[in-house]
């Protein structure tokens, strides 16, 4: 039904802002199924498709992790990957003189910054 997908969407979006860092769809899945008990992975992935095609989420592509999501709109930032629970944090800011790298005659449309290491309960 129509209430049921909203009610989905809802929890999908409510479960993206309780997490202070972005999120894989399983992750998703574990937190929205207390609003949504009846909710699927395969659910959850269609409504994330929708949700980043309205802009609404980011799909964070970082190689050697599952796809990772947050709510869309916030300012550009970078992200650090924990090597041993491939959880993905945000990083605040942008380190800037990226434009200094390029070779004369080069634009820049677009960066991203991933650093990998050890997270906090990780490193010990």
């Amino acid at each position: 039904s129509m209430e049921l997908k909203t009610q989905q969407r809802a929890s999908i979006l409510q479960a993206l802002d309780t997490h202070d860092r972005p999120v894989t769809a399983k992750e998703l899945l574990n937190a929205a199924s207390a609003n949504s008990p009846k909710l699927g992975l395969a659910t959850v992935y269609r409504n994330l498709k929708r949700l980043v095609e309205a802009g609404e989420v980011r799909k964070i592509e970082v190689a050697g992790v599952p796809p990772h999501y947050e709510l869309g709109g916030k300012k550009h930032h970078h992200f650090f990957v924990c090597e041993d629970c491939l959880k993905m944090f945000d990083l605040e800011g942008c380190l800037e003189g990226f434009k200094k790298l390029l070779p004369p005659g080069f634009k820049m449309n677009s960066h991203e910054v991933i650093i990998y290491g050890a997270c906090r309960d990780c490193k010990s």
